[in-house]
């Protein structure tokens, strides 16, 4: 029955053109993740936006809540084009429902909210240098949008570009939303409708006369933006018109300062100021064919933030020469590779280059960016804020044009081989997309300084949490184990091409605010069918053999080559043990570890009690969602290697005892002293 719902809603996805890593909910669902729809945070033209929490990972979401429930072509061409879109700076969608009497979209939740409201309804500070990070923010996303015929035929155009629809996380980084009247156009050029849709204020008066719908429709509505960012006053309100004010200081020269907020508006700033009104001007032009490209708006803006940084850091020096602590704490030391291993690298990213561009496994344009040397620096302040090192490189924290805060990767220093997977980990990364699985935002192709950028984590590795003094409450645990069993999952899958991750460890899991886990540490990683072969099983047989480099974790691995995904299933197990006792992460071939002192504890008692960590086995419920995951956890470490489950089937059965817990612990703690039925539990691979 569950087999044919999700066959169902997989055809459902396929003929409506819709991204298969979407999710479908039902209305029971959406309905307990909004608490019946009991938190507003917005409206719009067609729906209405309410604040809910993800069941099974306690992560917050935006819900979007068609008013009219005979708009479900509108709505299905929204979720079909937003489905198409993976960009760092467009809101990520991650499901939808088709109700009886409602239509709903689950996006990531933003917590600042949108600008419009930020610009014209707070007094919050916002510095030029911020003010350039969201305008680029914004310019990358549509840039990304209007390039993207070049792989598939087609672009995307918004259409209803507006600070409303702008929305910014806490480091102010900008993500565009609401694609209601995003249309495909075919081809990648124009489109002519008679239905104009979208806000009036910020419409491209060619759109509104003629129909006529282009990229630089997007221009014209982002120059306003741009105006709005200037001035921080509305395009229109009362007798003021923004638009007036922008065309006269491009004629005149006069209007300038009255137009600028004067919390910018002043000596230092007014070079840059003067370039962002020039751009705007440029973008709001009634000649359609003077508009600029978004491609040529993001590089020019880039270069202005640059300027800003470069006067910034010359006045900063004067001030902050005297002080050897902060010119200690700049001038960390980067090991370079050495001139032999030069080469190599030089040949490993120009492997990595080709791939990248000739993939037949990513379906979808990729945003991955490449970085120069000079770049690098710009990004990590010269290398200013160490995140951690070792003998194969060092990580550094970094913030891109768009406040986007990133790890910047530096390889340091060559040992035999790592040159290759170094690279292979970035060229697996580049070409695969899941929520739990560390994003790479980029790459420096210099062989004197090869690097690799990729989202940020902030606090850091699972074994930095399981090794620190914070609390670690067992919702947490229960939510890392699930989002890591379903990304080697999506790994296990077709679709990736069937990818072995080969070291499933602690110190390659970060964690966000949020607890969010990402894998990472993909360098060992191999992909186990050729691209042009998805269709493979899991247990597929490859020659590649995972390189004898210390951490050849299982113990039967070796004798098993044709089932390697088991392997990452073993170290999943050994993972869920970490987690239950909070002990130290070592492997032994011999079973001295963790694995043994399980079964001992197991022995002794019936359930293994004595190694859970006494934190978090406090009540009956806990207790039991614990023996759950042990028991799962020595399915897993199973020496009959073909006993193994399936991380498909770990996942799912995760996810159930997960979900009976979290119902477990909602009746125990309402059942005033009375002992509820112990939530069901069900094996998986007898």
């Amino acid at each position: 029955m569950i087999g044919n719902l999700i066959h169902c809603h997989d055809k459902v996805k396929h003929e409506a053109g819709i991204n298969g890593n979407i999710k479908i909910f039902t209305e029971d669902e959406i309905k307990r993740i909004t608490n019946n729809f009991n938190t507003l945070i917005g409206k719009g033209g067609f729906g209405e936006v309410y604040r809910g929490t993800l069941d099974d990972d306690n992560e917050p979401v935006a819900v979007k809540k068609y008013i009219n429930e005979d708009l479900r072509e509108v709505f299905m061409e929204e979720v079909r084009i937003h489905s198409k879109i993976s960009h760092k700076n467009v809101v990520k969608l991650i499901g939808y429902c088709i109700g009886k009497s409602t239509l709903m979209i689950v996006m990531e939740y933003m917590s600042t909210g949108n600008l419009n409201d930020i610009l014209h309804c707070t007094e919050i500070s916002i510095p030029l240098d911020v003010r350039l990070g969201i305008a680029i923010g914004c310019a990358e996303a549509l840039s990304y949008m209007h390039s993207m015929h070049l792989s598939s035929g087609n672009l995307i155009c918004h259409g209803d570009v507006k600070p409303a629809n702008i929305l910014l996380n806490d480091n102010l980084t900008a993500k565009i939303t609401d694609f209601g009247v995003s249309r495909l156009l075919v081809g990648g050029i124009t489109q002519y409708t008679t239905s104009v849709k979208g806000s009036i204020d910020y419409m491209d008066p060619i759109y509104i006369q003629e129909g006529r719908l282009t990229p630089r429709s997007d221009v014209y509505s982002f120059g306003l933006v741009l105006c709005e960012l200037i001035s921080r006053k509305r395009i229109r309100k009362g007798d003021i018109n923004l638009i007036l004010y922008v065309n006269k200081g491009s004629a005149s020269g006069k209007g300038f300062r009255e137009m600028s907020d004067a919390a910018i508006a002043n000596e230092d700033n007014m070079k840059i100021l003067k370039e962002m009104k020039k751009l705007a001007t440029e973008c709001v032009s009634l000649s359609i064919y003077r508009r600029p490209q978004m491609t040529d708006v993001v590089r020019r803006l880039r270069m202005l933030r640059k300027e800003l940084k470069e006067r910034h850091e010359y006045y900063s020096e004067s001030i902050l020469a005297s002080h050897h602590s902060w010119r200690k704490n700049n001038k960390q030391e980067i090991i370079m590779p050495t001139y032999n291993s030069k080469m190599q690298i030089k040949k490993s990213l120009g492997f990595f280059k080709r791939s990248l561009s000739n993939s037949k496994i990513q379906s979808e344009p990729s945003d991955v960016r490449i970085f120069t040397q000079e770049e690098l620096k710009e990004v990590t302040n010269n290398y200013s804020y160490l995140i951690s090192g070792g003998t194969s490189g060092k990580v550094y924290r970094g913030t891109l044009e768009d406040n986007t805060v990133v790890a910047v990767r530096i390889f340091s220093e060559v040992l035999e081989g790592f040159e290759e997977a170094f690279v292979n980990g970035g060229m697996i990364l580049s070409q695969i997309s899941h929520r739990n699985i560390i994003k790479l935002v980029g790459y420096c192709l210099d062989a004197d300084c090869p690097a690799f950028l990729y989202e940020y984590a902030a606090k850091g590795s699972l074994s930095d949490v399981l090794d620190g003094h914070e609390d670690f409450p067992l919702d947490l645990r229960a939510k890392i184990v699930v989002k890591i069993a379903e990304a080697l999952e999506y790994l296990h899958s077709p679709a990736t091409g069937i990818i072995r991750h080969g070291y499933v460890v602690p110190s390659k899991i970060l964690v966000d605010n949020n607890f969010m886990p990402k894998l990472t540490g993909f360098s060992w990683a191999r992909r186990l069918i050729q691209e042009s072969n998805t269709t493979a099983s899991d247990d597929v047989i490859s020659s590649h053999q995972h390189p004898s480099s210390g951490f050849n974790n299982d113990p039967i691995h070796d004798h098993y080559v044709s089932l390697k995904l088991k392997t990452d299933v073993y170290q999943f197990g050994v993972l869920l043990l970490t987690l239950i006792s909070r002990k130290s992460f070592v492997f032994y071939a011999d079973h001295d570890g963790l694995v043994s002192q399980f079964l001992t504890a197991c022995q002794e008692d019936g359930s293994g009690r004595a190694f859970f960590d006494d934190d978090v086995a406090v009540h009956g419920g806990d207790v039991v969602l614990l023996e759950e995951m042990g028991r799962l956890s020595l399915k897993c470490v199973c020496e009959e290697i073909e006993q193994r489950p399936t991380m498909r089937e770990v996942a799912e059965h995760l996810r159930m005892i997960t979900r009976s817990w979290k119902d477990f612990s909602g009746s125990y703690a309402g059942a005033e002293g009375n002992t509820p039925e112990r939530p069901p539990s069900s094996d998986i691979g007898d």
